[in-house]
C-alpha cells in the first residue's frame, strides 16, 4: 500500500527527491542572478566648476562634490576604449544643481575586472577623459566631473566622423592599407 500521493513521482528510492533538486536549481539561479550582470550598474555624482579639468571616482565624502554646479556636462562611458571595438554604452548629462546620474546597461559593468573610458563633453568640447576600473559596488564611490572655463577642446571633424563609423560598422578600409600588408 503506497501512502504517497500520486501527484508527487517518487524516485529510486521511493521519496520525493526531484523536488529538492529543483529547489536547490532555483535558489542557485536567483543566487547566481543576484550577484551582478544582471541589473544596471548606476555611477552617480556631481559635475563642478574647478581650477582644472577632470573625470575620476571619489569616496563618497570628497569635499570637492560640494563645488559649483556644472550644469549641462556630458559624461559619455566607452567600453574596451583601447580595442578597435570600442563602444559608447552610456551617457548622462548634469542637471541644474550639477547632480549626473550615469546607467550602464552593459553585462559585467562593476563585476568584470575591465578598463572603461569615462569622457567629459560639454558644448561640443572635450574636457577631461579617464580610464577607471568600475568598483564593484558602485555606491562605495561617486563621479566626480571637474569643468575649468574655457578648458575645452573643440571635437574635431575627422575625429567625430572615425567615432561614428566605428559605432555603424560603415568603416571602409582601403585593400592598400598596412593593415592588409
Amino acid at each position: 500500500m503506497n501512502l504517497i500521493p500520486p501527484s508527487r513521482p517518487l524516485d529510486s528510492n521511493g521519496s520525493g527527491g526531484h523536488v529538492l533538486r529543483i529547489s536547490l536549481l532555483v535558489l542557485f539561479m536567483l543566487a547566481v542572478t543576484s550577484l551582478g550582470g544582471c541589473g544596471k550598474y548606476v555611477l552617480e555624482g556631481r559635475a563642478v566648476m574647478g581650477e582644472y579639468s577632470t573625470v575620476e571616482l571619489v569616496e563618497v565624502d570628497d569635499p570637492r562634490l560640494n563645488g559649483t554646479p556644472a550644469p549641462g556636462v556630458t559624461v559619455e562611458v566607452v567600453r574596451d576604449p583601447m580595442s578597435l571595438g570600442r563602444k559608447t554604452v552610456a551617457k548622462g548629462t548634469s542637471g541644474g544643481t550639477g547632480v549626473i546620474r550615469v546607467t550602464i546597461g552593459e553585462f559585467g559593468a562593476g563585476f568584470l575586472q575591465e578598463e572603461w573610458e569615462l569622457r567629459v563633453v560639454r558644448n561640443g568640447s572635450d574636457f577631461a577623459s579617464s580610464n577607471v576600473e568600475l568598483p564593484f559596488d558602485s555606491d562605495s564611490r561617486r563621479l566626480l566631473v571637474v569643468i575649468r572655463r574655457g578648458d575645452g577642446r573643440t571635437r574635431n571633424s575627422l575625429g567625430a566622423e572615425a567615432e561614428r563609423q566605428l559605432k555603424d560598422d560603415d568603416l571602409i578600409l582601403p585593400t592598400d592599407s598596412a593593415i592588409f600588408r
